[in-house]
């Protein structure tokens, strides 16, 4: 007997119409809400890899009762010219344990829709059949503008952004107008969430690079340099933005035993050494700059300057506490080249106290690492938001063609320790913050810790929304959980 006709019997037996409708309110079937959450963008950084178990975190913390599917643009799997890259065997190492970690019964699914809206596998068209609601989690711009509406336009449910940099020159495009689909994916979206309040403004029509832009040309070197995020024509006010911090930022687990074997393996001691993270101006994939220049010759035209500040650093702390600097990555890319870039050069005194990763690691055992250094110097973006969750303070060094998203580390309230454009910074300047940093390790963490509550506000905020968007019951507001899901 179906339900309907169950109704019907009792109604018969006599039971009144308020007991038959407490009835029908117990017999009404219940649904988990179904979130599909688009991110796992690479695994070549971990900063891609982290943000997935971050979102995770945040996910399994505000909106226990939903099921999350993870739709990543790969299974995570590290195989041939990659695998090679970070030292691993061919698909012996699954970037995906880390969020497994935090909520180990997540889906995850690849492949695409077509312009109906239709995947080309069974396991993301049930996924997209059933989800409530679609997010594209943290990175540098929307990325799956034509997902996002293909998904929206065949099931009318809502779409988000969640931790996003839109940043007209890297990453998110607007010269198409109206005719943009980042444009209108963030017109039909129910909420757009960016990490870093400087999207905000370009969002609101400002010139956020200034009347000459935020690099000039030179014309007495070999590649062109010239960065110029020009102001957005269309008018984005009304799309529901605001400012909710990268995802990362919730990154909550570890891998203590690879990292006590790292440690071990280099003597470094915990609370005696710092980590420095290498970066190239551009990614060395081969392609052309975003100004019609080859990567390798305008990384080239700044390997030195750039690490040479790094290293002034470097040999201050050294001379002045005897503790030792490990040299470690972000990115594939920069493995090969972390000597050359940092410890190469060094004077002898200071080149034996710096030790060089070997081979990539996984956000986890980075995290490990991190919460045993006394600081983290990078040129990358999410080694110091990892070092800032394991209560480390950092120092980011922004390189100027990288997106802005570095200032985000302003907007928390840590701009004492972003340094906004490395070509402008000295190598005197960014070692005087360490020294400040390691002088007063009490004052450092108490400011980074009240950056990591303000942090955590702002994401709590971000998860309530999603709530409210699914028709779920809004967070209490009496006071912010001690911490997030570990």
């Amino acid at each position: 007997m179906n339900r309907r006709d169950t109704l019907k019997s009792l109604f018969a037996l006599g039971l009144s119409a308020s007991a038959l409708q407490a009835l029908a309110k117990s017999t009404k079937s219940t649904k988990a809400p179904h979130i599909l959450w688009r991110n796992g963008w690479n695994i070549n950084n971990i900063g891609d890899i982290g943000h997935v178990p971050g979102a995770l975190a945040l996910l399994r913390h505000y909106i226990p009762e939903a099921k999350v599917t993870l739709w990543a643009h790969s299974d995570m799997v590290f195989r041939d010219k990659v695998a090679q890259m970070a030292g691993y065997p061919s698909a012996t190492v699954n970037a995906s344990t880390v969020s497994r970690k935090v909520m180990p019964g997540f889906t995850l699914v690849t492949g695409t829709l077509d312009d109906k809206g239709t995947a080309d596998n069974a396991a993301l068209e049930a996924a997209v059949a059933s989800a409530d609601i679609m997010v594209i989690g943290s990175g540098a711009g929307i990325l799956e503008p034509v997902a996002l509406m293909r998904f929206h336009q065949r099931t009318k449910k809502p779409i988000g952004m969640f931790g996003i940099t839109t940043d007209s020159f890297n990453f998110t495009y607007f010269n198409d107008g109206e005719n943009s689909p980042d444009v209108k994916a963030m017109r039909a979206a129910s909420f757009v969430f960016t990490r870093d309040k400087t999207s905000l403004r370009l969002l609101a029509g400002e010139d956020v690079d200034g009347p000459g832009g935020a690099l000039k040309d030179d014309p007495n070197t070999p590649v062109n340099e010239a960065i110029n995020r020009s102001p957005i024509t269309q008018d984005l006010r009304k799309i529901p933005s605001d400012f909710v911090p990268d995802t990362t930022f919730a990154f909550a687990v570890r891998d203590d035993k690879a990292a006590q074997a790292f440690m071990q393996a280099k003597g470094l001691e915990s609370g005696k050494f710092i980590c420095v993270v290498p970066r190239h101006r551009w990614t060395p994939t081969g392609t052309p700059t975003r100004q019609g220049d080859s990567r390798d010759t305008y990384n080239a035209l700044y390997f030195k300057t750039d690490h040479d500040k790094l290293r002034a650093a470097i040999i201050d702390y050294v001379r002045t506490t005897g503790n030792k600097v490990a040299v470690v990555p972000e990115t594939i890319y920069v493995i090969s080249a972390m000597g050359p870039l940092i410890k190469d050069g060094l004077p002898d005194d200071v080149a034996a106290k710096v030790v060089v990763r070997d081979g990539y690691w996984l956000p986890d055992e980075a995290a490990s690492v991190f919460a045993h250094a006394q600081a983290v110097i990078s040129l990358e973006n999410h080694s110091p938001i990892i070092a800032a969750v394991m209560g480390t303070p950092f120092i980011m060094v922004h390189q100027i063609e990288d997106s802005f998203k570095g200032d985000m580390f302003r907007d928390i309230g840590l701009g004492d320790w972003y340094v906004q454009d490395i070509n402008t910074a000295t190598g005197a300047e960014i070692s005087a913050i360490l020294q400040r940093i390691v002088k007063d390790m009490p004052a450092a963490k108490a400011k980074l810790a009240k950056a990591m509550l303000f942090v955590k506000e702002r994401q709590k905020f971000g998860m309530d929304r999603v709530r409210r968007t699914l028709g779920l019951s809004p967070l209490g507001k009496k006071g912010y959980p001690k911490s997030v899901f570990r």
